[in-house]
């Protein structure tokens, strides 16, 4: 199950931040630019969270 969070996480975000830029007028580069930071973004936040909990666990 833990496998799958990033993934769904990316996913999610994602979407929603290509809404937003839709939203907001974004065409080109600027969206997928706008749509890779977030990715980015996520992954990071999503591995250093399992990392803290996988760490609290062997505690």
């Amino acid at each position: 199950m833990n496998k799958l969070i990033l993934p769904v996480a990316i996913f999610f975000s994602v979407l929603i931040a290509g809404k937003a830029s839709e939203h907001f007028g974004l065409e080109g580069s600027w969206k997928i630019g706008l749509l890779c930071v977030v990715a980015a973004a996520v992954q990071i936040a999503v591995t250093r969270f399992q990392r803290l909990q996988q760490q609290k666990v062997q505690r």
